[in-house]
């Protein structure tokens, strides 16, 4: 099969994907938390309604609870943004929404390195079902992950105000996309880079001035930072942190926690010799790329779309002996089929949810790579632990 039959193919797959799951999201029953009813797409009735709080010049991120559940908590130039898709009804704009986002992971993963086509075949594969549940919830997480992927193969050609465009674009719409920014120690260009970073934050940051003028735009950023340091009291089960409370019933203080992790992610710098190797950089992005999802104590199950293409990167550059093969079948059966009906509900609740049993396998996986990156040798495949 030649490579555009093959790439129009996958393609295919991935925009009928997104057609079907938006079907089934709009057809499905309401939910309810509590006195609240919602949709399926709820998160795209936050994402859209956005807009329309920022043109009225209203709070973005207080609750809004006659629009959507929970808050909104983007920046104002994601809010402008949505303002292309918030015009079309619903049915219209969430299956715009949900084909933005695979289109641009298809860009992504189109060019990378996975060593050989079976490899890249096996990654769709191995990452569909996550791919499903994160587009039955409408969020962005998608979209993160394929721009971060961009900017790494950006970074790879030396295409630096391409890399500088993807990470701003991330930070913007995630704030925890500033983790990848790591990743220009390792490429030449570094003072071109940082310019181009400030020229990308700068107009990403001013941009939605043309709709709210400067007073309020300084007011819906002292918004959104007020919103975000009152969001971060209760931590998921999803997160490093929920592992350590669920497994041993302590109750880490959040900022230790994230000392720890900030840590683990710089410590395979000390091996210095190994850092210009391309086997090094690659799996530093697979490391801050797991890493962005269990270090942050508000990560939910669509989210691991993220880490578990991280795992993924992670497995095809190790050596793939029993171990490597032990962790990423783990990452396979409990980080992405645990939370289907493939499991029975039964074990979900008993076992599954209980102890992180989603989390655990990347966690793992990230420990393992830290020490694996340290140990690496120039030149060489990364060895096992």
């Amino acid at each position: 099969m030649s490579s555009r039959k093959y790439q129009f193919i996958i393609l295919s797959v991935l925009i009928l994907t997104a057609i079907g799951v938006s079907i089934q999201v709009l057809n499905l029953p309401p939910r309810i938390n509590g006195d609240s009813v919602f949709t399926h797409y709820n998160n795209y009735l936050i994402f859209k309604n956005s807009f329309f709080h920022l043109i009225e010049g209203q709070n973005l991120y207080t609750p809004y609870p006659v629009d959507y559940w929970d808050l909104y908590k983007y920046s104002p130039i994601f809010s402008l943004f949505m303002g292309m898709l918030a015009w079309m009804p619903n049915w219209a704009g969430l299956l715009c929404w949900n084909l933005l986002n695979v289109i641009v992971l298809y860009f992504g993963v189109k060019d990378f390195d996975f060593k050989n086509k079976r490899l890249q075949l096996f990654f769709w594969f191995f990452i569909f079902l996550e791919l499903i549940t994160s587009l039955q919830n409408s969020q962005c997480n998608i979209l993160i992950i394929g721009l971060f992927l961009l900017a790494y193969q950006s970074f790879q050609k030396e295409q630096i105000i391409k890399a500088a465009l993807f990470l701003s674009l991330t930070v913007f719409i995630k704030i925890f996309g500033l983790v990848l920014f790591i990743l220009f120690l390792f490429y030449p260009k570094k003072i071109k880079f940082i310019s181009y970073s400030i020229l990308w934050f700068s107009l990403l940051a001013l941009f939605p001035i043309v709709i709210t003028g400067w007073n309020e735009l300084i007011w819906q950023y002292q918004n959104w930072w007020h919103m975000l340091i009152n969001d971060s009291s209760v931590s998921s089960s999803y997160s490093f942190k929920g592992w350590l409370e669920l497994w041993f019933t302590i109750q880490p203080n959040k900022s230790l926690v994230l000392v720890f992790g900030i840590v683990g992610l710089l410590l395979p710098l000390f091996n210095y010799k190994a850092i210009k190797t391309s086997t090094f950089q690659t799996m530093m992005f697979a490391s801050a790329v797991i890493w962005v999802v269990i270090f942050n104590h508000k990560a939910e199950s669509p989210t691991y779309i993220i880490a578990v293409i991280g795992a993924y990167i992670w497995f095809i550059n190790s050596k793939r002996s029993w171990v490597e093969i032990a962790l990423v079948t783990m990452c396979f059966l409990f980080t992405i089929v645990s939370p289907t009906d493939i499991f029975p509900q039964s074990w979900r609740e008993a076992f599954i949810t209980p102890y992180a049993m989603k989390a655990f396998p990347c966690i793992l996986i990230w420990v393992s790579l830290t020490f694996n990156m340290l140990r690496l040798k120039p030149q060489q495949p990364i060895s096992t632990v």
